[in-house]
């Protein structure tokens, strides 16, 4: 490293002396539990580049909203710094969440410079900060590590890669922010021990893991797809397995946005994990994938020797229209014909279980379609009984998400305003019945707008009438999965923050035993 370099590191860190940082995971009740990971390489990546800056971990997943002031003005009170940078990760089921959190901020601290990072902030930055300028100062758009030390060392700068922001009531977006690449991912800690958060307890009893980022595909539905994909290397992965399990953890949950992307790495890892259970270390994990990836000759059994227990195939139909509406696949027929008679054979004759993502509610949804998708279903059941297995249906309703190709297409079509996630996020808050319903039964409880369950034509004026008898299907074909032999309809109330046994656990009504299948 030349001397300059050396320089303008010094310089950084003396600008950012007596600097503070404060990382929030808005409340989560009713969603899916589990801390999320993306503050973690946040806060340790930060403290590498400026280790003079305070920084504080705040989980408030589990809190109700009353509470949400007096922890933060606890955490205020811990800090010692004249500058203090408060950032917010939401999604678009926390959205409500992160706003209550960035204005109590603001009323506790009020010169505070507040960051809205995450999936659905980072989609819909202008429709955000020109909704709420007086609590919202940035957007982090995309990977937030280094507009983080950017802003950090540099408080005055207007042209922060990865920013959005307002100025004089314009608006603002830099160009993205280089990623991190392989050398830079790989030094990334699994924990952050500055603020007590020793481990990142993840969804359904697993730890959650965080191998690679990006995904080249392009799913309609889908807001952070179309990026090259950047993984750890082998070695580093091992590394983190064996601290993971070195921990108490020995299931996990690799939550990739595309396991096994590449044929070759996969393989290579696969040996690496192999052999590690040969040498004792006792681990499993599961993954999310595509029906493409399992497709590949020998996939299946070289995760399997490598100790994967199961894997989340995001299907998300089992009609070919819906498949190409969907953006999943240009041939859905080899799509389904892949799966049907390559990947779910090939699983059900292995040791790793099969899990299928499918979503329920698109817009136009009849109950043939539901007759289509039943009757695929009992195809596979059928099959699954055959080798005395079960296969796990996770239903997910479908919505769109800011950023997605289906909203960009709404709101040229007119069916939907820029403002709809600010409307639609506050009125259902308020809904109990409709969280109950969406919680209990599917995968993201809240979150994006269920075009296909609201009633027609009236999105763009932001009235939001459930379609009683579209939600009466939806519970009538999630009825009939139930009873078909060979699957397993998995619940989601169990494990949502606040009730049941969230957190607690294996993952117990998906990975039902041999000999209870074979009963069934």
């Amino acid at each position: 490293m030349g001397t300059s370099t050396h320089n303008f590191q010094r310089q950084m860190r003396r600008t950012a002396e007596d600097a503070g940082l404060i990382l929030i995971m808005p409340p989560q009740l009713g969603l899916l539990g589990g801390f999320s990971t993306s503050l973690i390489p946040l806060a340790a990546f930060v403290a590498e580049q400026l280790p003079v800056v305070q920084i504080e971990l705040l989980d408030l997943s589990e809190i109700v909203l009353l509470d949400v002031e007096e922890r933060i003005r606890e955490t205020l009170l811990s800090m010692s710094c004249s500058r203090l940078i408060v950032g917010i990760t939401t999604t678009t089921a926390s959205y409500q969440s992160a706003l209550t959190v960035a204005r109590a901020v603001k009323k506790l601290q009020p010169d505070a410079k507040v960051v809205l990072g995450g999936s659905h902030a980072g989609a819909d930055a202008e429709t955000v900060l020109r909704n709420h300028p007086e609590i919202v100062d940035y957007i982090v758009a995309g990977e937030g590590e280094k507009p983080l030390v950017d802003l950090l060392a540099h408080p005055e700068a207007v042209d922060i890669p990865g920013l959005a922001y307002l100025v004089g009531g314009h608006f603002v977006q830099q160009p993205p922010a280089p990623f991190l690449e392989q050398e830079e991912l790989n030094r990334l800690p699994l924990t952050f021990r500055q603020s007590g958060v020793v481990g990142t307890p993840g969804k359904f009893g697993h730890v959650t893991y965080v191998s690679a980022r990006g995904c080249p595909w392009r799913c309609a539905f889908c807001a952070v797809g179309c990026q090259r994909i950047r993984a750890k290397s082998v070695e580093r992965v091992v590394k983190d397995v064996r601290e993971l399990v070195g921990m108490g953890f020995s299931s996990i949950a690799i939550e990739d946005n595309l396991f096994a992307h590449s044929s070759a790495k996969t393989h290579v890892l696969c040996l690496a994990l192999a052999a590690l259970r040969e040498g004792g270390l006792h681990f499993s994990w599961d993954c999310q994938t595509r029906v493409e990836s399992l497709a590949r000759p020998g996939m299946v059994s070289r995760m399997a020797k490598a100790g994967c227990e199961a894997v989340y195939i995001g299907v998300e139909s089992l009609i070919p229209d819906h498949l190409r509406y969907l953006g999943k696949t240009t041939n859905p027929l080899k799509y389904l014909e892949q799966l049907e008679e390559v990947v779910v054979p090939n699983l059900l004759a292995s040791s790793v279980d099969c899990y299928l993502n499918i979503q329920l509610g698109l817009p136009g949804e009849t109950t043939d379609h539901h007759d289509l998708t039943l009757n695929m279903l009992e195809k596979l059941g059928t099959r699954a009984v055959q080798y005395g297995k079960v296969i796990t249906i996770f239903p997910q309703l479908h919505v769109v998400y800011p950023g997605t190709v289906l909203f960009w297409e709404g709101l040229r079509k007119g069916r939907f305003s820029s403002n709809m996630f600010e409307t639609f996020t506050e009125w259902e808050a308020h809904q109990e019945p409709v969280l109950t319903w969406l919680g209990d039964h599917f995968a993201h409880g809240t979150g994006g707008v269920p075009d296909g369950v609201l009633g027609p034509g009236i999105l763009r004026e932001g009235n939001y009438i459930v379609d009683s008898e579209v939600v009466l299907r939806i519970t009538n074909c999630l009825t009939a999965m139930e009873k078909i032999r060979g699957l397993s309809v998995f619940r989601y109330s169990d494990y949502l923050v606040g009730r049941g046994t969230a957190l607690k656990g294996k993952l117990a009504q998906a990975r039902l035993s041999n000999s209870a299948a074979a009963a069934g």
